[in-house]
């Protein structure tokens, strides 16, 4: 994979567009040589942007977190494998959350849906993942029905969804009997490591694979954007309680209140998990992409049984 930048620079101005709109517009650039040539590069994505009449693919707020390309992340730690190749990085996203970036493995998110949106009668005894958990009329346990929903009104539901999307991934194992498929649950779905693919980010291989198991789409859009697969590895600062951290790209670790709040955040993340373990279906991984699964273990505790976070 490519290394993620070192240097990053921004710029800030309030521009008249060809349509005479006036837009407050933010633009970031980046470099793996210097400051200066971050800032070079901000200015060429900010005046290329203009003349081409400003951003407008997504939503405001959904353009705020997949952008057209990457924002600034602190690089915390680069991952080799036994020969000395780059196979993966890790960074701290805009709210402080260490995330794996790697293309060696793919990684897909999927997001719980609706029960009877899939065709029952592909088998009518339901997946062996959905028969593991329930796939009965009555709703799973909150436990595993909805992980986060501490006091949720309506997990009997989130119970029918969460046995609805394991059939769906058991039906893409079934179909896919060349992929080794990890399946954890999180917080709000479901994470699969998936390997044996062969897949590049921004390969439509890749995007074939995401969608059969629904990936969400401005998931797709940011393995694109970033050219990799990412995978968060610690805890939502907010679901413990830490206050977010949204000025990583205008801090460094060297800044006493960068360093307070990653202590803050490491100590009341001791006691959660950011996903759980399912089911592991497929051939073995190959050498490279189990370095890459014990790092996302390791960090991630699916098997401690801590709540999700």
């Amino acid at each position: 994979m490519q290394p993620i930048p070192r240097h990053w620079a921004t710029i800030h101005e309030v521009v008249t567009l060809p349509d005479s709109r006036e837009l407050d517009l933010t633009i970031h650039g980046s470099s793996d040589l210097s400051p200066d040539d971050a800032r070079r590069d901000a200015r060429l994505r900010f005046d290329r942007l203009v003349a081409t009449g400003g951003p407008g693919r997504w939503s405001d707020r959904d353009r705020e977190y997949y952008p057209d390309r990457r924002l600034p992340e602190e690089l915390l730690e680069e991952i080799r494998s036994p020969d000395g190749a780059l196979i993966a990085a890790i960074t701290r996203n805009r709210y402080g959350a260490a995330v794996l970036n790697t293309d060696a493995m793919l990684i897909s998110d999927v997001d719980l849906i609706e029960p009877s949106s899939l065709d029952r009668a592909q088998d009518p005894r339901g997946s062996f993942l959905s028969r593991l958990f329930g796939n009965a009329p009555e709703p799973l346990p909150a436990a595993e029905a909805d992980p986060d929903a501490f006091g949720f009104q309506g997990f009997h539901r989130r119970g029918d969804h969460h046995a609805e999307t394991l059939r769906l991934i058991d039906a893409f194992c079934a179909r896919h009997p060349e992929l080794g498929v990890r399946t954890y649950r999180t917080r709000n779905g479901f994470r699969l490591l998936i390997t044996g693919s062969g897949a590049a980010p921004r390969s439509d291989r890749a995007r074939e694979l995401m969608g059969q198991v629904r990936s969400d789409e401005l998931y797709m859009t940011l393995c694109r954007v970033h050219d990799t697969y990412r995978a968060r590895l610690t805890p939502k600062p907010w679901r413990i309680e830490v206050d977010r951290f949204e000025s990583l790209g205008t801090r460094t670790s060297a800044d006493d209140v960068h360093r307070a709040w990653v202590q803050r955040y490491r100590d009341a993340s001791q006691d959660v998990a950011v996903c759980r373990l399912l089911a592991t279906t497929g051939p073995a991984p190959e050498e490279v992409e189990q370095q890459i699964i014990d790092l996302h273990d390791r960090a991630t505790r699916p098997e401690s049984g801590l709540r999700l976070a």
